[in-house]
Order: C-alpha cells, then structure tokens, then sequence
C-alpha cells in the first residue's frame, strides 16, 4: 500500500474504537492490546503477536473491482476521491468502528500476502467497516460475513511497505516455522487499521490478523 487510508489527528487516545453495539472483534482486540501493552517491550522485526479467539465478523464494504470485474490501477485514488468511501462508510448506522479505523481483508488466501506488493491488493481485497447488524447497506456497499477463527495478531509500525514486509518476513520465516500455528485457510486475513494509521510514514501503525490453527 502507497497510500495513506485518511489522515487522523490522532491524540494517543483509544476512544476512536468505542463500539456503539456489543463488543465484537474490533473491541476485543483493542481491549488485549491495552491489557498487555504495558509489559511489551518487543518492537518490529521481532514481535510476538497477541493470539486470541475472535468471533463471526460482520462487516460492510467495498469490493475492489470495476463494472468490467477488473481491480482498479489506482485503488486508493478511487475509493478516497470519486467514489468517497468516508462518506459512505459514516452513513452506516451500525458500524461498531469510528471513522478511519477500517478493516482490509484479504479473502481466498492460504498465506499473508506479500502487502508491499502492489499485485497483493488486486484479487480479493475488501475495504469495510465491523458491523453489529447489517441492516440497511449503502449504495455500492455489499455486506459479508467472515467466520469465527483463532487469530494471531502482529502489530506493523513504520514507513507502511517497510513495516509490512518486516512483519511478513517474522511471520513466515520465524513465527510460523518454529510455532505451534498454521496458517487457517477456513478463516480470512485482515488489517485492522487504527488511527495511526494515516499518514505514510514512520507513524503508521496497524494490525495484521492471521487465522490460525494447531499444527
């Protein structure tokens, strides 16, 4: 990804991810984060993730595709101007996330995709927002569900293609070799992207969600 999502003003605070429904995937993933913060001392390169059980997720968004079926060449260019996916997504009544903090999903992978690679965003790839109950979907929105999975999450920090083959490179060539994980091809891959999200340098920062199973 070359692009930022939005820019956010973001001031160190957590009230952007405040559910306006039950807690569902985004709260308890935010609430392990806070619980286990203070005692990480690990950064990119080498993090452990967080492993936690996470239920049916709900969402509505965005498919990458065209009218002829085809992704678009500039992905971003395209959702934040002439299709104005902000707008859209804070039109959705039953959106359990704040504006800015979206999820990226990967769908029909049996790996993490290779992120800062332009072709990983092409098939597949679904921008949305958590939903507690679809309800009404906007004009150009369809609504998913994505089943309940173990997850590993890996928290990406830096320069954003950086960040993302770091962690890439921990998952595959440390983690999940010397673990007791696999990659959980009945689940579906995700970025939950955060308030730090926006701007595309040093300051990104976002959450890489891995389906997983025992070996």
């Amino acid at each position: 990804m070359t692009e930022p999502l939005r820019r956010s003003s973001y001031d160190g605070t957590t009230e952007g991810y405040a559910p306006k429904f039950k807690p569902r995937v985004i709260e308890l993933i935010r609430q392990q984060l806070e619980k286990e913060a203070p005692q990480r001392t690990d950064s990119i390169g080498g993090e452990k993730p967080y492993v936690l059980d996470l239920p049916e997720l709900q969402v509505i968004g965005w498919q990458n595709l065209n009218q002829a079926g085809e992704p678009y060449a500039d992905i971003w260019g395209h959702v934040f101007g002439e299709f104005d996916i902000d707008s859209k997504f804070d039109s959705i009544p039953s959106k359990v996330q704040s504006s800015g903090c979206y999820l990226g999903i990967f769908e029909g992978r049996d790996s993490v995709p290779k992120l800062w690679e332009q072709s990983a965003w092409d098939t597949g790839y679904f921008l949305g927002v958590e939903v507690g109950d679809p309800g009404t979907v906007p004009e150009g929105l369809v609504h998913k569900d994505y089943p309940a999975s173990k997850y590993a999450i890996f928290i990406a920090k830096g320069v954003p293609a950086a960040a993302f083959q770091s962690t890439w490179d921990y998952i595959h060539q440390e983690w999940l070799p010397s673990g007791e994980f696999k990659f959980n091809e009945a689940g579906v891959f995700f970025i939950n992207y955060t308030e730090k999200s926006g701007p595309d340098d040093e300051r990104f920062e976002a959450h890489l969600c891995v389906p997983v199973v025992e070996k």
